[in-house]
């Protein structure tokens, strides 16, 4: 089967889109004793959705029973007053805690005073002040360089994967070698 088709068929199965068709052909596929390293996960998946159609239930009535159930469910009244009781008190404590920010927020702006009374000394202040933020701003950004070699690092580390299919070669390889070495001995 075309591992494209099949990664194609599990995305559409995670969605929620396939067919009874599509969900046999992934089951027939994860049946197969050789599966893709990136597709194990969704081996056990599948073998359990293929063991759970199996399955029946003891009792044919269980869900009239467990209807009954939940139909015949009712909240006790004490749980319900509890609840309300406990709605209320959050509520109570919600407007006193936004009545003393709104306290502490309004009720302190009439206290504010100029620190300076020449416009021209308040505005150097202020272009100083600034002045420092941009350059510890611009620090702080010139420490965001170090990114790029992070990249860099995973680049490297990506080079990884293509070791890993080298190394699956070579075990194609040891298996060639063996073919051979039983081959050769069988004939002599």
């Amino acid at each position: 089967m075309n591992l494209q088709k099949i990664e194609k068929l599990i995305s559409k199965y995670e969605q929620g889109d396939t067919s009874l068709e599509e969900e046999k052909i992934l089951t027939d596929f994860f049946r197969n004793e050789e599966i893709p390293y990136q597709l194990r996960s969704y081996k056990d998946l599948f073998y359990f959705m293929d063991a759970a159609k199996t399955e029946e239930l003891a009792d044919e009535d269980f869900d009239d029973k467990v209807m009954a159930t939940i139909a015949a469910f009712k909240p006790s009244p004490s749980i319900q007053s509890n609840r309300i009781r406990l709605y209320s008190a959050m509520a109570v404590a919600a407007s006193i805690v936004l009545l003393f920010g709104l306290y502490f927020q309004f009720g302190q702006m009439n206290q504010v005073q100029d620190t300076y009374d020449d416009p021209l000394l308040a505005y150097a202040e202020t272009k100083n002040i600034l002045m420092k933020v941009s350059g510890n701003l611009n620090t702080g950004v010139d420490e965001l360089k170090n990114i790029s070699e992070f990249n860099n690092g995973f680049e490297e580390l990506n080079k990884i994967s293509t070791f890993d299919e080298g190394m699956k070669n070579l075990e194609k390889i040891s298996m060639l070698e063996e073919t051979k070495e039983l081959i050769t001995t069988k004939n002599n």
